[in-house]
């Protein structure tokens, strides 16, 4: 694999998780899921849940103030801004442009919306390091925020239990020490995009979604390393998307992943959409004692994307 210096990487990221936690207990109970599939199937306790009147973009700002905490990042330094999200504040203008207006960022920076789910971060990760390598940029910011607490119907029971509201902002960089994106593959599986839809509420058809991702993510992943001449061996970490606690076990099991290097982490917050990957990516970051990552999220489309993720300590 090739030299990290002067690629862009993955710098630190900032998370805004709402304090307002929902048990799950009582609805589950209320819905007909023993304690017992709701711990070990779904394996989402509690979610976390937005105030009322809150908007996409006010989540937004706070995931990039939490950003900003952590890093000597100059607001006037940033040069792109992405958001990603399904549930924008309107439908025009896009978000990344509402967000840009609300944190006063200069002129020259460049806004744009991506509109994907719960392979969000992948998509979204693969499109900004190829438009800051295009356009020679140095500093971008990359933020997901897609609540849906407010977007399924209470008594859903094939939903309500699973959806909690977060977002995050990742800091993309050309200097200093980091991860840098390897290689991506992606996929959508045709006639299955009804299995995840939004009319007046969200509407999922979970039998057809879990059958999509067992059988597409593993083969997708595979393929991802096999490419890059590593095996699953050569991985320190897989994060996957955290559609429910069961679904991370057989996907992890199904490509004979140790339980330890493909956690599921969302009990206590739920199933975030294109927030799932980076909640969890910000540790392990932190951390630095991964070489290398794989990253892989997939849903709503039914669509997958995969992301090798690399260390780099070069600094230019």
């Amino acid at each position: 694999m090739k030299d990290g210096r002067n690629h862009v990487r993955i710098r630190s990221i900032g998370l805004h998780l709402p304090s307002t936690r929902v048990s799950n207990y009582e609805k589950a109970e209320r819905v007909g899921f023993e304690r017992d599939f709701l711990e070990n199937k779904l394996g989402v306790v509690a979610r976390s849940v937005m105030e009322p009147g809150e908007t996409t973009s006010d989540l937004a700002v706070r995931a990039f103030n939490a950003l900003m905490e952590r890093t000597e990042l100059l607001q006037e330094e940033i040069q792109l801004l992405v958001v990603v999200t399904q549930h924008p504040d309107f439908k025009v203008p896009h978000t990344a442009a509402v967000v840009h207006n609300r944190l006063d960022l200069a002129k020259h920076c460049m806004t744009f919306d991506v509109s994907q789910g719960c392979a969000g971060y992948t998509h979204a990760l693969t499109i900004v390091t190829g438009v800051m390598d295009a356009a020679k940029l140095n500093h971008g910011v990359l933020i997901t925020s897609d609540p849906y607490s407010d977007k399924v119907a209470d008594d859903d029971k094939d939903v309500s239990l699973l959806f909690g509201d977060a977002a995050t902002a990742t800091y993309l960089s050309r200097t200093g020490p980091g991860y840098r994106l390897i290689d991506s593959n992606f996929g959508t599986l045709p006639n299955s995009y009804r299995c995840l839809m939004f009319h007046d509420h969200l509407e999922m058809d979970g039998g057809a979604v879990f059958k999509h991702a067992v059988q597409e993510a593993p083969p997708s992943i595979k393929e991802l390393l096999e490419r890059n001449k590593v095996g699953v061996d050569d991985i320190d970490l897989f994060l996957l998307h955290q559609g429910s606690k069961y679904l991370v076990e057989y996907v992890s099991r199904k490509m004979q992943v140790p339980p330890e290097k493909a956690p599921f982490e969302a009990s206590n917050y739920g199933n975030t959409v294109s927030s799932s990957i980076p909640l969890m990516l910000q540790r392990h970051i932190d951390a630095g004692k991964c070489e290398r990552i794989v990253l892989s999220g997939f849903g709503v489309g039914f669509t997958w994307g995969n992301n090798l993720l690399e260390r780099s300590r070069a600094e230019p």
